[in-house]
């Protein structure tokens, strides 16, 4: 129950910051904003208004890039901040151990982004309504959940990275040094292994080791998983290399495992860390 009471101070603090104002409404603009431009593109270079499952793919892409922003946003000072002021020394004073500290901080993150999403999408919803006609509600209830666990993935990072360290600025520079790692650096590593194993960029087959390494990311899996729950192999690695017999990692449903090992692995190194450093 100790992380509970830290959860929800964490998320008092948001709705009196205006955090939670602010995301929701970036949300909301994302959502609609992203609708009618889908739905208007769809008008101008193909005659007629899209589905709700086309709209969903063209708002995955940028989803990719918004979630993990704000995530790491809300979470990267999550401790850190605590330690450069002080008032963590206080929050621990309280009946509250270390993990129930790193664990409400993630629940109450979680929760600010999550509130977000969920409002944010339901405005989204009401101009999917506005622009396409007929929503199919199951197909967008899906995008919403694995967006929110997409979102719980990065909060997990971002606190862990926070937890491990005292400095705000050094938890920053962690942070979004992870993304642009998972945006650009990850595909071009995997990209020279490639030419280190082949002898060159472009192959008629990609290995199995190749497709495995380009579906470990965060963000590869939050396309699988979406690909999984929405029945859209385009969004999958196996959709986009094809082949009869991809590599496990590569199928829709492991983007579920793939995403739960990225927000575990992070958490359990940063309760481990935090345990056993002096504040």
């Amino acid at each position: 129950m100790s992380a509970i009471a830290v959860a929800k101070k964490d998320f008092r603090d948001a709705v009196r910051s205006r955090t939670l104002l602010v995301l929701t409404a970036l949300f909301a603009l994302f959502t609609v904003g992203g609708a009618y431009l889908a739905s208007w593109a769809a008008e101008v270079f193909e005659g007629g208004a899209e589905t709700t499952l086309d709209l969903i793919i063209a708002l995955q892409t940028p989803a990719g890039y918004l979630v993990p922003i704000i995530a790491l946003v809300v979470s990267y000072a999550a401790i850190a901040g605590e330690r450069e002021s002080g008032s963590l020394k206080f929050l621990l004073g309280l009946p509250h151990t270390r993990r129930d500290v790193v664990i409400g901080k993630i629940l109450g993150r979680t929760g600010v982004v999550g509130v977000s999403i969920v409002v944010g999408f339901a405005f989204g919803l009401i101009g999917l309504f506005a622009f396409v006609g007929s929503v199919s509600l199951v197909d967008y209830l899906g995008f919403t959940l694995v967006t929110l666990l997409f979102g719980l993935v990065y909060v997990c990072i971002g606190v862990g990275l926070s937890s491990m360290t005292r400095s705000t600025t050094k938890a920053a520079i962690g942070a979004f040094g992870l993304i642009v790692f998972f945006w650009f650096a990850w595909s071009i590593l995997v990209q020279l292994l490639l030419y280190a194993v082949e002898g060159q960029f472009f192959v008629e087959e990609f290995p199995d080791w190749y497709v495995t390494l380009l579906s470990l990311s965060p963000d590869a899996a939050y396309g699988s998983a979406l690909g999984a729950v929405l029945g859209e192999s385009g969004l999958t690695m196996s959709g986009m290399y094809g082949g009869d017999e991809l590599p496990l990692a590569a199928g829709p449903w492991f983007g579920f495992v793939v995403l739960g090992v990225w927000a575990l692995v992070p958490l359990a190194i940063g309760i481990l860390r935090f345990d056993s450093i002096d504040l």
